[in-house]
């Protein structure tokens, strides 16, 4: 029919104009899927490393922030930010992030330039609102002071300081105050509770801009290079290098990889049993069979994997590596049942120990999507289990704080599969803003299972 464009035409995508656009775009996309988040970038082809940067930025303090910036935008301006639209949300939001978490960007810069996107992203008369709802956070914004200290008056900043707020005072309920002060849903506290860690020390943890931390065991030349600086964890490093120097650095020194203490954890607290087949069944990039092949020297390490990508990556780490065989995960079913020593399984899980590195998993944690995670993760353990030969072990871990993800999988395990818990390893983060990078440290579970003989 003429006049009426086929439905079956894909539009041409609509040019990032600059890096507020590019941020903006993946925040309206995360408003529009809260709270089941998933990674997502700004699309920073052709920019300026300046500008990219800036989009980064943008993106992370709005998505780090963004219950203390919805409840400061509601408060100071008087809108739900829940009851807009998606594109709304991204500009008020990020505008706040600009304003509020992002010191060096002039006021009239983030506000002009938010209007603008809302002008043209979402409608001409949104410009408005956005304009008017922003300059109120601009008057409720206070002074740069010290630390938090649970104060109703501020809220925490990354780095370690604080800034005050004017006619705006956070909850009187303090479980409230932290979840707003902290941007973490209330039911993610809640399930912290029963940890019997301080709950405040892991809610601002999450704040944290991690470092870069390295695993630099057995490289004897690291010491020669300032970019690495110790650890307060032996065998590792925080690399100080500038984020374009870290593949050189790696390059540079075989015997280092990135890896944060609480991961390296699970297999450094193994202990060699003589082992002759090891299998890493969730491997990803490899990181933790190039712990095994250390901690086993006699066993040939299985390194699996589902996804072609990561499959690619470990082909080429272990190309001249004799002892790693990389498989693709399904062609382990054709080996049968009982062969393997050691079973590592580093499963997928709701990343709640791994939040300040993992932003957009903060939101997720206590939804819908954990209670697929858990299905997944019971499958993955019984795939593993049949594989553990009478009297070998299997190894479970995560980098998840909850419950249901870790105890509670290993007493199922020990039920339903005929398994004997041994020994568990629960990693707390440590790490507050305004710490050194060298105490960082996300958390890990790990649980030794055997299998009967």
């Amino acid at each position: 029919m003429r006049g009426v464009r086929n439905q079956s035409e894909s539009r041409p995508p609509v040019r990032v104009v600059n890096a507020r656009d590019a941020a903006l775009r993946v925040l309206a996309e995360h408003a529009g899927r809260m709270p089941d988040l998933l990674p997502a970038e700004p699309d920073t082809d052709g920019m300026a490393p300046r500008d990219a940067a800036l989009a980064h930025m943008l993106v992370d303090a709005s998505l780090r922030r963004w219950i203390t910036l919805s409840y400061i935008l509601e408060m100071a301006g008087g809108r739900d930010v829940r009851d807009t639209e998606p594109g709304m949300q991204a500009a008020l939001v990020g505008g706040a992030a600009q304003i509020l978490l992002l010191d060096r960007i002039p006021d009239h810069a983030a506000i002009d330039e938010t209007v603008e996107w809302a002008k043209h992203r979402i409608r001409p008369k949104a410009a408005g609102m956005v304009n008017a709802i922003l300059r109120r956070v601009v008057e409720a914004r206070g002074e740069r002071v010290g630390a938090w200290d649970d104060r109703r008056d501020a809220i925490p900043l990354s780095d370690g300081g604080a800034i005050t707020l004017r006619g705006v005072l956070l909850p009187e309920d303090p479980e409230y105050r932290l979840v707003i002060a902290a941007s973490l849903p209330g039911a993610l506290l809640k399930s912290w509770s029963h940890s019997g860690a301080d709950l405040t020390a892991l809610a601002l943890h999450t704040l944290v801009h991690p470092p870069t931390v390295c695993f630099v065991a057995g490289a004897d030349a690291i010491a020669d290079d300032a970019r690495f600086v110790p650890h307060e964890q032996a065998d590792h490093a925080v690399f100080t290098g500038e984020r374009a120097e870290l593949g050189e650095a790696l390059r540079r020194h075989p015997g280092v990889w990135v890896q944060d203490p609480a991961a390296s954890e699970v297999v450094s607290g193994l202990a060699d049993e003589d082992e002759a087949v090891v299998v890493d069944l969730c491997a990803g990039r490899g990181t933790k069979t190039r712990q095994l092949l250390r901690v086993f020297p006699r066993a040939g390490i299985i390194a699996s994997e589902i996804d072609d990508a990561r499959l690619r990556v470990m082909a080429e780490v272990f190309a001249d590596e004799p002892r790693v065989e990389v498989v693709h995960g399904d062609d382990l079913t054709p080996r049968g049942d009982g062969w393997a020593d050691l079973v590592l399984t580093d499963v997928p899980c709701s990343n709640s120990g791994v939040l300040a590195r993992r932003t957009e998993a903060r939101y997720r944690v206590r939804s819908d999507a954990m209670k697929r995670l858990i299905a997944t993760q019971r499958e993955i353990l019984q795939t593993a289990a049949s594989m553990v030969r009478p009297g070998g072990r299997l190894v479970y871990s995560t980098c998840s704080l909850e419950r249901e993800e870790n105890l509670e999988q290993a007493e199922w395990a020990a039920r339903t599969l005929g398994l004997s818990i041994e020994r568990e390893r629960a990693v707390l983060p440590e790490g507050e803003p305004g710490d050194p990078a060298t105490m960082y440290r996300d958390a890990s579970y790990a649980v030794e299972m055997r299998r009967p003989r």
